[in-house]
């Protein structure tokens, strides 16, 4: 998402002083209505509701078929001596200049408010609490039912042509296979990790999708395998500027069998006008996240406007599963600009910038929803009841500071989204929990980044910068909602697991304080109902919330793989992995234990990095990007995990001049890596 930049303390009272008097308005072309239309304590809608910003209907419809196959890789022509002569242009042209765009579009801070003590349970404003305090994790090496190397940038570049960054993680398993996208390329995997298939690239996957769209540009992957229609589902933005034709889109595939190299019906779902104001270039999708129950797909999006940079808010899509299973040409969709329409807590709805003034110089919202991520659940454990129920959390830091509260979403009869005339019902409520805060870290930067160790290897950086060049930090980019995952017990509430980045402070063993990058976990369930809408949420027990720290290291971008529903009800959830990197450890794997009922324990490396990240993005545009989210997955029986690390040590500077591949372990302009982790749940 879009970073925004945050006005002053005064200018902010001044526009809320504004705001109280009049709104302002906004000359882009604005939907039609401003307003939801309550029905008791939530909202219903049903498809068509809805427009866009030019007053059309938001449907997707099926656009053509498309298979992932394996062909033989094939070795990049590396340039050698003439690497900053006409090769590095090429490679600039496809694929970094490609992603200077989407290296901007994510979710910034907006305000920061920092103070000196842990606040907790209490419900309120982020400016009623504090930077967290949590207690350090020893740090251990340890080796689970498989762990494997996944995806890395020499993949992206042998197979695609371009260097792309940072790694975004999709993982999906089921019916003994285990799919994984990073960015633009796919592998298959059996549940081993034995390769299945060759590294491919998506583009070719999506071609009757860019054809159709003239979209040039893919990248956010999601991917999951539903129990219930027994087919695979894969998600990618799509997107035109510069070079290709405006808007945007959520390019769909679902198989036709349970089989992933099987055929699929590939869908376009047009989002290019999905948000308050829009403009000639359309909007962008941002970072489409996905999530399933029994009867619907979910894909909630952030929406952008390509030409102002203004920010429009989640919008939130439903669309019939059983449709896009059967291969229907224009299955039921219901679409829901959060948003445009749902104020927040506070009282406010500054999405698409009409209501408080624009004090900093570019669009400012800082009351805004924003990634609202829905929930995918393993084997059969859905919320079936009031017509099927779809959960989803999202954050509540409006202004990139700290709160301690989490809101749980509600999406109520879903059976009805097969029917001739479905309606969805729609609320949230506030769940009090630990305080998370966006994560500012004691890196000499004093920033969202997370620290490196001093020493590694950098050929890029030395070729381009200098001899000598240190590493670079790691991006932490927000404190925003990761994955979900809604599990209902036989008896009791559902479950929703999500984890967040956050900043703390931690004590070494001395009792010094030092500000490190952490991951906060909650598990919310809901609490009271009203018809058909939630109206109380809760933390599910008091131990069900926790933070992932340590004193002389940051984790980063947690994924939490939950296990089957008995082990659920008897408090053993399941695991969470995410990134490893500081003072003393490169990039790295890592997983811990999480449960309603005890704290982690350590913080198990699995796959230990092997030298610093050297990204182009560092050395270019000053945002040193790491991979947005880790993925995770269980079947009941295991779970599979999925994060970011560095793979292999980088060659040194007079091999990297002839062979930027250094031998095929690194890309020529970014050395990222994906492990894969499998364990019993």
């Amino acid at each position: 998402m879009k970073r925004r930049k945050f006005a002053t303390a005064a200018a902010f009272l001044a526009a809320l002083l504004v705001a109280a008097l009049a709104a302002a308005s906004v000359s882009a072309a604005t939907s039609s209505s401003k307003s939801v239309k309550a029905a008791g304590k939530g909202w219903s809608v049903k498809p068509g509701q809805y427009k866009d910003s030019k007053g059309a209907n938001v449907q997707s419809h099926l656009v053509g078929t498309g298979q992932f196959k394996s062909t033989q890789g094939h070795q990049l022509s590396f340039i050698g001596k003439d690497l900053k002569g006409a090769g590095k242009d090429k490679v600039l042209k496809s694929g970094i200049l490609n992603n200077a765009k989407q290296s901007s579009l994510h979710i910034p801070p907006a305000k920061l408010h920092h103070g000196n003590a842990p606040s907790s349970q209490s419900v309120g404003s982020a400016a009623a609490v504090f930077v967290p305090h949590a207690h350090s994790l020893p740090i251990q090496s340890k080796s689970y039912t498989a762990q494997a190397k996944g995806l890395n940038a020499f993949d992206q570049e042998s197979t695609s042509g371009y260097s792309l960054t940072p790694p975004d993680n999709a993982l999906a398993e089921g019916n003994g296979f285990v799919f994984q996208a990073v960015n633009n390329q796919f592998r298959i995997y059996d549940t081993n990790f034995g390769h299945i298939t060759n590294t491919e690239p998506m583009e070719q996957f999506w071609a009757p999708a860019i054809l159709a769209t003239g979209y040039c540009n893919v990248s956010d992957p999601k991917a999951h395998y539903d129990n219930v229609t027994r087919k695979w589902y894969v998600t990618q933005v799509a997107y035109g500027p510069p070079g290709c034709a405006p808007g945007s889109a959520v390019f769909i595939a679902v198989s036709t069998t349970s089989d992933p190299l099987s055929i699929y019906n590939i869908y376009v779902l047009d989002t290019s006008f999905d948000g308050l104001v829009c403009t000639a270039d359309g909007c962008i999708a941002d970072q489409p996240l996905l999530g399933m129950n029994r009867n619907a797909l979910f894909i909630s999006t952030n929406s952008f406007d390509w030409d102002t940079g203004v920010f429009n808010g989640a919008q939130m899509y439903i669309i019939d599963s059983t449709a896009l299973a059967a291969g229907f040409v224009f299955p039921q969709l219901v679409y829901i600009p959060i948003g445009s329409f749902v104020e927040t807590p506070e009282g406010f709805n500054d999405c698409g910038g009409d209501i408080l003034p624009d004090t900093s110089g570019i669009p400012f919202q800082p009351f805004c929803w924003y990634s609202i991520q829905p929930g995918t659940t393993p084997q059969f454990a859905f919320a079936t009841d009031r017509g099927g129920t779809e959960f989803s959390l999202s954050a509540l830091d409006f202004f990139g500071s700290v709160d301690n509260r989490i809101a749980l979403w509600s999406f109520t009869n879903t059976v009805s989204i097969s029917s001739i005339f479905p309606i969805i019902y729609f609320n949230y409520a506030i769940a009090g929990t630990e305080s998370y805060g966006f994560p500012f870290t004691d890196t000499p930067f004093f920033s969202p980044y997370a620290e490196q160790p001093s020493s590694g290897n950098t050929p890029l950086c030395d070729f381009f910068i200098g001899p000598f060049c240190e590493p670079g930090p790691i991006a932490n980019n927000d404190d925003r909602m990761n994955e979900v995952k809604s599990i209902k017990p036989p008896n009791g509430a559902t479950h929703n697991w999500g984890g967040v980045n956050s900043d703390a402070l931690v004590a070494d063993p001395i009792g010094h304080l030092h500000r490190r990058s952490v991951i906060a976990y909650f598990d919310i369930k809901p609490t009271a109902w009203f018809g058909p809408f939630v109206v109380g949420a809760a933390v599910y027990t008091p131990t069900a919330q926790g933070y992932v720290a340590n004193w002389n290291n940051d984790v980063v971008f947690p994924a939490i793989g939950v296990g089957n529903v008995c082990n659920l009800s008897c408090g053993d959830a399941g695991a969470m992995v995410y990134s490893l990197t500081g003072n003393d450890h490169f990039p790295s794997v890592a997983v811990s234990k999480v449960s309603d009922y005890s704290s982690p324990a350590a913080i198990n490396v699995v796959l230990a990095g092997q030298d610093v990240l050297d990204d182009f993005a560092w050395y270019f545009f000053g945002n040193p990007r790491f991979g947005d989210y880790s993925a995770a997955v269980g079947d009941g029986h295991n779970l599979y995990l999925a994060a970011e690390y560095i793979q292999y040590p980088s060659c040194d500077d007079a091999t990297f001049v002839f062979d930027p591949s250094c031998g095929g372990t690194r890309g020529e302009f970014t050395n990222w890596g994906t492990g894969l982790v499998k364990l019993n749940a």
